[in-house]
């Protein structure tokens, strides 16, 4: 009687040894469960990661208006907020400065109108026979001074900042001597106007800032932990609070080369269409960023348990047995999870009813 009591307890602390390691679910157990399993198969995944943000201008498209030659405003002809087209005068100014430069211009194109008409004059006569050659050499070179200062004259314009339109209808238009317009540079919103009627403006005095909104910056703020799943060139769905029924694309151009300290994390800047002109700067946004793409084995995510520190799938070793295996796994990506290690392409796991075997699992012992 005592050898048989003692095979008893070998029995059964022999298989309480054994479930610690597996789990062998009797007859009315799997009737109890409702288990699911599938195979461990090689695929490719994309991660989606989730930013915060602010929206700003695009640098390249934010102008500045100053007058390059001190002046007095004497009409306003744009105000903030409004749309503005390039090409379209912002604000006339009068300007004695520039005013005197013109006047020298229109003097020095008299001079060489008249040491034009001259050398022609004498160019002639030499050809008669009439005056020496000494006299047509005198006359060309006063030409060609006179040719010198009317170039030098008209560089200074255009340093002054008027166009090659604008100086060659000056002789047309002596009235307009000393008149001047700030002209739009690119088709635009008025952010800001600096100048008043009547007020004088210094040469590089901003009067005007717009900006080109048709295309918009979205500087996002990308975890440190993240960086790795996201590259140069992914596409980036954006929504702003302010228009929750409306999705904008765009595409992630660049990253900080720093990080921020306190957050840890990075800044990314997204390229955004803004054509329809929804986006302002200095909204805030939220950010779905595609991922870079994962190849590898993956298993569903709700094959994955854990347990303290690890992680486990249950593997099915038997018609009602099931094997708990340690594996090292990857960050979740649209319901899968990638193994890196622990298991082998085409084993069969459980992916649904996980619970209940983790229960049964502990309940036996299993560690």
């Amino acid at each position: 009687m005592k050898l048989i009591l003692s095979h008893t307890m070998f029995l059964i602390i022999a298989t309480s040894t054994f479930t610690a390691s597996a789990l062998e679910l009797t007859p009315q157990q799997m009737a109890s469960v409702k288990l699911s399993t599938t195979k461990v198969i090689e695929r490719q995944t994309t991660a989606a990661v989730a930013a915060s943000g602010m929206l700003r201008a695009d640098q390249q498209r934010l102008f500045r208006v100053a007058p390059v030659v001190d002046g007095i405003v004497v009409t306003l002809d744009a105000v903030e907020h409004a749309l503005v087209r390039k090409g379209q005068v912002l604000a006339r100014l009068h300007s004695n400065a520039l005013g005197q430069v013109q006047a020298d211009y229109l003097e020095a194109m008299a001079r060489f109108d008249v040491a034009k008409a001259e050398q022609l004059r004498i160019k002639s006569l030499r050809d008669d026979g009439v005056v020496a050659e000494s006299r047509l050499l005198e006359v060309s070179s006063q030409f060609k001074t006179a040719q010198a200062i009317v170039d030098q004259r008209r560089r200074a314009l255009t340093l002054a900042g008027l166009s090659a339109a604008q100086i060659n209808n000056i002789a047309q238009h002596p009235e307009d001597i000393a008149a001047y317009s700030l002209i739009s540079p690119a088709d635009g919103v008025m952010l800001e106007v600096s100048a008043e009627n009547g007020q004088m403006l210094a040469a590089g005095e901003t009067a005007f800032r717009l900006a080109d909104l048709s295309v918009v910056w979205a500087d996002i703020r990308v975890p440190v932990a993240s960086i790795g799943q996201v590259a140069i060139g992914s596409k980036i769905v954006l929504k702003v609070a302010a228009l929750p029924q409306h999705s904008f694309p765009g595409q992630l151009q660049s990253f900080s080369g720093e990080v921020d300290a306190a957050s840890q994390t990075v800044v990314a800047r997204v390229v955004v269409d803004n054509r329809q002109g929804l986006l302002r700067p200095g909204m805030y946004l939220q950010a779905q960023v595609q991922g870079v793409a994962q190849k590898g084995l993956m298993v569903p995510e709700s094959a994955v348990f854990r347990r303290g520190n690890d992680v486990y799938v249950f593997r099915v070793s038997g018609s009602r047995s099931y094997e708990p295996v340690k594996v090292i796994v990857g960050e979740p990506t649209d319901g899968w999870v990638q193994v890196k290690s622990g298991l082998e392409s085409g084993a069969e796991i459980v992916n649904g009813g996980v619970a209940e075997l983790k229960s049964h699992w502990q309940y036996q012992g299993g560690e």
